[in-house]
Parts: C-alpha cells; structure tokens; sequence
C-alpha cells in the first residue's frame, strides 16, 4: 500500500501544478487535467478502503471522516471540473486531499469512534459526511467570492478577467452548493433523530446542538437569498460562520473524543 499512496500522492501534487500553469499559461491538454486527478481518487478511495478494511470496518475515527469528506470534495471538483467557477478552487482541494490521505495511512486504525452496523446509522453518517464535503465545496467559493469582490473594490479588475472566472458564476455556483449541502444536511439531521437512540444523550449533545445551530445559518442564508433575492457580503460571510460551527460539531467533537480523551 505504501507504493499506492506514493503514487496517489504524485498524482495529486501533479494535479494541483499543472491547474495552476493552467491559470497563467493554458497550454495544458484538458483530458490531462481531467485524467491525473480522476487517477488519484481511485487511489484515494482504495486506501480509504483498505485503511478501514485493516480493523473490519470496526472504527472510524477522525483521520478517516477527514480523508472520506476530501474525497468527496475532491470528486465533486472534478466532476464540476468542466465548468471555470472552480478553476482557483481546484488546486488546494487536490494538496488538502493529499494530506488527508497521508495523515489517514500514518494512522492507527484500531482507535476512534466504534462503528455500529445499524442501517439507520449507516445512513446517518453517509449523508453527514456528503453534506459535510458540499457545504466545504459551498465554502470554498465563498472565499473566492469574498476575494474577487476584494480584488474589484481594489481596482485590480484586470487579474479578475485574466486567472479568475467571472464574479457571477462564482456567486451562482455558491448558492446552488449552499442550498444542495443544506438540504442533505437537513435530511441527515432528521435520520439522525429518526434512527438514533439519543441526539442529546451524553457525548453528542454539543454534537447534535453545533449542527442544528449551523444548519439554521444555512436555512437562513438560503431562505434569504432563495425568497426574499438577497444578496451579499453579509450572506457569504454567515455561511462561512455556519461552516466553521459546523466543523467543531464534526471534527472539534471526534477530535476531543479520538485524541484528547484517548490519549
């Protein structure tokens, strides 16, 4: 496996150089582009894979989720790689997801949150996880957002038209993912109330409250900008806010459990 997570490693890196000679020089063959990332994720999935094989599926702890969701970030780049909104974007999710895989196989399998094999719970995560990767996706053009606008107030216009796609296909790719991610969110909520015992028992309140509080953020900059056609700064900005909340629900919590309260 160490030979697939060099290559893996190589691919990625490999990925993210040839996107960024793409924004200066697009001289790159574009089924390059498209070909070297799709080979990291089959990769990337396989050591995801094997790496949860090693202790039969039994744990999934915090390197894992954190490998899982790049995964799923790093796909659905990809699969949005013929469209430009994401261009700047792609680079750094393909070196994040080559650190969380590197940080995932230097890891022991064997620690971590035990995996029950409910069908409800199973669910429940699979959905946590995807609505997880979307809503960083969301985010990510948030941050292009916020620079681009940064960039125009600056009169710096000319940097904008050459490397970067325009503002409005940046702001509409950012609510379609936002109000995507916010609908899966709300439904792996609900399966969690649904199938789980306790969302408020011991050890997942904070859990379960973080995640609610992130998702009336979402719901909200969604209803704003889906009814009342709002628009913004201030709309970007609460979504970041809702992701970094959602975020210490997901990973402040396991991280907590995992590391400080195993060690």
């Amino acid at each position: 496996m160490l030979s697939l997570l060099v290559i893996t490693l190589a691919l990625y890196s490999a990925s993210a150089l040839l996107l960024w000679r793409q924004l200066r020089q697009p001289k790159v063959v574009p089924m390059l582009l498209w070909l070297l990332p799709a080979t990291a994720l089959i990769g990337h999935a396989w050591l995801v894979w094997n790496h949860l094989q090693l202790d039969h599926f039994d744990y999934f702890n915090i390197t894992t989720s954190l490998s899982t969701v790049a995964f799923m970030v790093a796909l659905l780049s990809l699969l949005r790689s013929g469209r430009s909104g994401g261009l700047l974007l792609r680079p750094v999710i393909y070196l994040f997801a080559a650190a969380s895989v590197l940080l995932m196989y230097f890891s022991p399998t064997n620690w971590g949150a035990q995996v029950s094999y409910q069908h409800g719970l199973i669910l429940h995560i699979v959905l946590s996880l995807l609505a997880y990767a979307i809503l960083v996706m969301a985010t990510l053009y948030a941050i292009q957002l916020l620079y681009l606008n940064y960039l125009l107030k600056h009169h710096r216009s000319s940097i904008v038209t050459q490397h970067l796609p325009p503002l409005m296909t940046v702001e509409r790719y950012f609510f379609r993912l936002l109000t995507t991610g916010t609908v899966v969110l709300l439904i792996a909520l609900f399966s969690g109330f649904l199938f789980l015992n306790d969302m408020f028992a011991q050890g997942q309140a904070h859990k379960t409250i973080l995640s609610l509080v992130a998702a009336s953020l979402y719901l909200l900059v969604v209803v704003c900008h889906g009814y009342y056609h709002m628009r913004g700064r201030l709309l970007v900005l609460t979504s970041v806010v809702a992701s970094m909340v959602l975020t210490l629900a997901y990973f402040g919590s396991r991280f907590v459990k995992d590391v400080l309260l195993s060690a």
